[in-house]
């Protein structure tokens, strides 16, 4: 990729507080770390390889689903409506590195959604495969919806980077 400019502040940056006592990072009093998509990406390697893709895929969108959750019940508290936490975390999920987040209208019933996610690090660091890889991803949509909408939502990836394709399309339906 080549480098640019720096084309804007990070808000995320600007505000992350680092504990140099305790080696810790917060965000909006919430603690996160910095990670390499590799890792990540080397665990779930190594999940598909004992325990088969499938069951893969079940542990990271669980745990995709659970960070998200997480995060959208506390922009929810703190005031926002769901549609400005929405706005939100897919702000956050660029300023964080985890790609371009644009919600678009899916074409089945008016509670359905896809998602495009531009330069996923998890599709880019996995390499090439025939099957869509970005299961934490998965998994962190679901819970954005299901957490702001009050129902449950399952995603699923039907275009990946890792397949080839420009970007990452991810598609929400509502139970």
């Amino acid at each position: 990729m080549k480098k640019s400019k720096k084309e804007s502040i990070n808000p995320v940056l600007e505000n992350l507080n680092f504990y140099s006592g305790s080696g810790m990072l917060q965000y909006n009093d919430i603690q996160y770390m910095l990670i390499r998509p590799e890792t990540v990406i080397e665990i779930q390697k190594v999940l598909e390889e004992i325990f088969g893709v499938s069951t893969a895929h079940e542990i990271l969108y669980k745990s995709g689903f659970k960070g998200t959750s997480l995060t959208a019940n506390k922009l929810l508290k703190s005031g926002l409506s769901p549609d400005q936490c929405l706005q939100a975390m897919f702000e956050m999920g660029g300023y964080l590195g985890w790609g371009k987040f644009v919600l678009q209208e899916a074409p089945g019933g008016i509670s359905d959604r896809e998602v495009v996610i531009h330069a996923s690090p998890f599709a880019r660091a996995y390499g090439t495969s025939e099957h869509p890889v970005c299961f934490i991803l998965s998994g962190a949509l679901a819970g954005i919806f299901s957490t702001l909408k009050g129902t449950s939502y399952l995603c699923s990836e039907s275009e990946c980077i890792a397949m080839g394709n420009p970007f990452c399309r991810f598609y929400l339906r509502s139970q």
